[in-house]
């Protein structure tokens, strides 16, 4: 009997392959840097057979760089996905750009070669408490990663320390479009933190099981820019696509100057942990962390899902919440749980 169940697996992976589909799907997360280990990146792979699927994976670093292991078994259940770690044992120069081409590949039982490349960052926050006043000068030791989306680029840089989770964005656009009137159509950044490894939507299915923030530029220069708690982990799933009043949802604690300089807009604000109380803030701890940038009379929405290399059915409307003055596109955005981590300092 086992051997006619592998023989029907083998059988369906060999039919995929012919009919042009992969058995499985492939994913690199970026590199966070936990303590104990040093820069880390963990391959998502995803059974996307009816059959269980057996094999191996490997992860090729940049020429230079060496992954450990080697590779690894890879043993999955129908539709079943798993994460297989590596770390960087040798190697590892840090660029300025922080963008790294790294390949995966898994090999099945069969033979069949299924390979996916793509440029990662190291997605990790160093310890750091800068000040929130609108000058940019004192993030030079954050860990830059940057996206372009419609020929214009975002930069994210990332602190954290024991009170807050700060956050610079760096937004190459023609113009900031303001909010002149309630509802109105505007830009803002919209933020999305939640414990790693996430809830599944199994486990909670009408729950966000996120913190989402949103951080939108004041109307005139002497009123204060606005950042709005739009849900907690415990946020019914349905209220997340109501278009609610804002002013309820304003977020005291938080700090956010946004300010303009030549073609960029810059949005730096801390995001209390208080305000997160899943999120218990440390060395080496893994988050998920995720982002939109709202663009609507430029290059409409980017989304840093989409610039992670996350699967086109990854995809969920559910995923970020609605608002007054936000515009959606027709495909929905992609789902919120990206990796990222804190570390202790940039080197």
């Amino acid at each position: 009997m086992r051997r006619l169940r592998l023989s029907l697996g083998l059988w369906l992976c060999a039919a995929l392959a012919w009919g042009g589909e992969e058995p499985v799907a492939i994913r690199t997360e970026h590199f966070t840097v936990p303590p104990a280990t040093g820069p880390i990146a963990h391959v998502v792979v995803q059974n996307r057979l009816d059959a269980p699927y057996r094999g191996v994976v490997r992860l090729r670093l940049p020429e230079g760089w060496q992954a450990e292991p080697a590779e690894q078994p890879v043993s999955l259940a129908p539709k079943e996905s798993k994460r297989f770690a590596f770390t960087v044992a040798k190697g590892g120069v840090n660029l300025d750009s922080n963008s790294y081409s790294v390949e995966a590949i898994v090999t099945g039982v069969d033979g069949q070669r299924v390979a996916r490349k793509q440029q990662i960052a190291c997605a990790s926050a160093p310890f750091s408490k800068p000040r929130i006043d609108g000058r940019v000068g004192d993030w030079g030791d954050a860990i830059p990663v940057t996206f372009v989306s419609g020929g214009k680029k975002t930069v994210l840089r990332t602190f954290w320390n024991r009170e807050a989770f700060c956050l610079l964005v760096a937004v190459d656009e023609e113009r900031l479009v303001v909010p002149r009137r309630r509802g109105a159509e505007c830009d803002a950044v919209q933020v999305a933190l939640s414990p790693h490894p996430a809830a599944s939507d199994a486990k909670a299915p009408d729950k966000a099981g996120r913190y989402e923030f949103l951080l939108v530029p004041s109307a005139s220069w002497w009123a204060r820019d606005r950042c709005f708690l739009l849900a907690t982990p415990d946020t019914p799933l349905a209220a997340t696509q109501e278009v609610r009043e804002l002013d309820p949802l304003e977020l005291r604690g938080a700090k956010l100057a946004v300010k303009r300089s030549g073609g960029t807009t810059f949005y730096e604000c801390s995001l209390p942990f208080a305000a997160m109380p899943a999120i218990a803030p440390a060395e080496g701890r893994e988050l998920c962390f995720s982002l939109l940038v709202h663009d609507p009379d430029g290059t409409g929405l980017r989304d840093w899902g989409e610039a992670a290399g996350l699967w086109p059915w990854q995809r969920s409307r559910t995923a970020w919440g609605l608002w007054p003055g936000a515009r959606w596109p027709k495909d929905p955005p992609f789902d919120n749980r990206i990796e990222w981590g804190l570390c202790s300092s940039k080197h």
